[in-house]
C-alpha cells in the first residue's frame, strides 16, 4: 500500500473550560523499500496554527462569542456501569471497529480525548515506546472483512498524531490486525495470513485446497528489515485444528489462526493459535516448536478443568507465569460457558503446568472472538472483552473496580497514562 493514498485522517482533542482548539496539521511522508517493496514508511509532520486577534477588546469579543457558540460536549464513548476507587491510572485505549471505525482514547467516564479516523478498519490501538519515547500504534485497513486481514498496516505516531513511521505489505506479507507490539531493541513483532494451496486431504478436505498460513515475523522498524519469518505450515500439522474446514472451497481454511506473539524470559517468543487451543514457544533463531501448552499434543499434563479454547493475548507475566485471556467458545463448539483470564505456573524443564487462578466477570461474560488482559502498574488487572463489547478492572483480589459497555467491538482495550 502506498503510503500517501491511507487517506486517514486524526484529529486531537485538547479541552479546557467550554472552548475547544483544533490545529490543522500539514504532513510530508515518504516510504522506505526493502527488496523492491515498502515495508516501513517514515513521515514528517509539522503544524500550522490559527491565526492572532491583535487588540485586546477584539480578542474578547471572539473569545465571548466563540463561548456562546461553543459546540455542546459529544456523548461519552461509552456506558460506564461501576466506578469504584482503587482504580489504576490512565486513560482508556479502544478501537471503534463498527462503521464508525476509529481509534479512540477516553478518560474513565468515556470522554474523547485523542482519536484517528479515515480507514475503514482498526484494531489493537495503545501506547508503546519506541526509541525512547513514548508512542500511539495501531492497525488500520482500506477494507473491511476478510480481505482487511492482506490488507493493511500498523502505525506509530507520537501523542501529538505526528506519524512516526509505518509498517507496510511486503512481498505475501501484509500486517494483520492480531498483533503490533514493539521491542525494546527497536523491532516490532507482526502476524499475518497469507493464503497458499495445500492439500486437505487430512482434515476431509480437498487435495487442491486453499489454506490461511499463519505468519510471524520480527521488523527491524528503523530499516524495515525482516529479522525473523515463520509459518505455522511447516512447524503445525492440519490435524492439530479444532476448526472445521469449510464447505465453500473458495473460503481458505483458518486452520491456526495466530493472535498473539509476545516475549518468552529466555528472548524467544510464545505464539497464541486460536484454532488449535494452544499456546507454542517458538525459537527464535531456528524457528523450531520448543514446546506446547494445551491443544491436541500438548507437552504439559493438564486436567480437564484448565483446558482453554479459542483463546487470545497469551503472555509471560512473570519468568514462571503464562496469563492468558480464554474466550472458552467461538459461538459454535463450547468448552466453557464463559470467558476467562487464566495463569498457569509453568516449569518448562519439568513440562509441569497447573493452573493457579482464573478470573471471570460476575456478569458471566462469553465473548465468542476477540479479547485481552493487561496487568497495571498498581497490580490491577484490565480486560477487554472483545466481541462481548465490555470493558473491566479488577483489584488484585477480584474486585470488580470499573466497569462499562462499548457501542461497538474493540479488540483489545487498555489502560495507560500517555499525558
Amino acid at each position: 500500500m502506498n503510503d500517501d493514498d491511507t487517506g486517514t485522517t486524526s484529529d486531537r482533542h485538547d479541552v479546557t473550560g467550554d472552548q475547544q482548539r483544533h490545529a490543522p496539521r500539514i504532513t510530508r511522508r515518504r516510504a522506505l523499500a526493502l527488496a523492491g517493496a515498502g515495508v516501513v514508511g517514515v513521515a514528517g509532520a509539522g503544524s500550522v496554527g490559527g491565526y492572532a486577534v491583535g487588540r485586546t477588546h477584539e480578542r474578547r469579543k471572539v473569545q465571548e462569542v466563540a463561548a456562546k457558540a461553543a459546540v455542546p460536549a459529544a456523548p461519552p464513548l461509552f456506558t460506564t456501569l461501576v466506578n469504584q476507587p482503587g482504580q489504576a491510572a490512565g486513560d482508556i485505549f479502544i478501537t471503534d471497529m463498527g462503521e464508525t471505525a476509529a481509534t479512540l482514547i477516553a478518560d474513565g467516564a468515556g470522554n474523547s480525548l485523542w482519536s484517528s479516523a479515515g480507514a475503514k478498519s482498526y484494531a489493537n490501538m495503545r501506547l508503546q515506546t519506541y526509541q525512547g519515547r513514548p508512542v500511539i500504534t495501531w492497525w488500520e485497513s482500506h477494507s473491511t472483512g476478510l480481505a482487511a486481514y492482506a490488507d493493511g498496516q500498523t502505525v506509530i505516531e507520537d501523542v501529538a498524531h505526528n506519524v512516526i513511521t509505518r509498517v507496510q505489505k511486503h512481498g505475501d506479507v501484509s500486517p494483520d490486525e492480531h498483533e503490533f507490539s514493539i521491542t525494546p531493541r527497536g523491532t516490532a513483532y507482526i502476524v499475518s495470513y497469507v493464503r497458499t494451496k495445500a492439500d486437505l486431504r487430512p482434515v476431509k478436505g480437498p487435495k487442491d485446497g486453499l489454506i490461511m498460513n499463519g505468519i510471524f515475523e520480527e521488523v527491524d522498524l528503523a530499516t524495515g528489515e525482516v529479522l525473523h519469518h515463520w509459518e505455522s505450515l511447516d512447524h503445525v500439522a492440519l490435524t492439530e485444528s479444532h476448526a472445521g474446514v469449510p464447505k465453500d472451497p473458495t473460503e481458505p481454511y483458518d486452520y491456526f489462526h495466530i493472535n498473539s506473539v509476545a516475549p518468552t524470559p529466555d528472548g524467544n517468543v510464545i505464539i497464541s493459535a486460536r484454532h488449535t487451543w494452544a499456546l507454542y514457544k517458538v525459537d527464535l533463531q531456528t524457528g523450531a516448536v520448543r514446546w506446547r501448552l494445551g491443544g491436541k499434543k500438548s507437552d504439559f499434563d493438564l486436567p480437564a478443568s484448565a483446558t482453554f479454547a479459542w483463546q487470545h493475548d497469551a503472555q509471560f507475566e512473570d519468568p514462571r507465569t503464562i496469563r492468558l485471556f480464554d474466550n472458552g467458545s467461538d459461538g459454535e463448539v463450547t468448552v466453557t460457558d464463559e470467558s476467562q483470564v487464566l495463569w498457569f505456573a509453568v516449569d518448562e524443564a519439568a513440562r509441569r503446568a497447573r493452573l493457579v487462578r482464573r478470573l471471570v466477570h460476575p456478569a458471566k461474560i462469553s465473548a465468542h472472538a476477540m479479547g485481552n488482559a493487561q496487568r497495571l502498574d498498581n497490580g490491577n488487572l484490565f480486560v477487554g472483552w472483545g466481541t462481548a463489547q465490555r470493558i473491566s478492572e479488577f483489584s488484585e483480589d477480584g474486585t470488580l473496580l470499573f466497569d462499562a459497555t462499548l457501542p461497538d467491538v474493540s479488540y483489545r482495550a487498555f489502560r495507560q497514562v500517555w499525558r
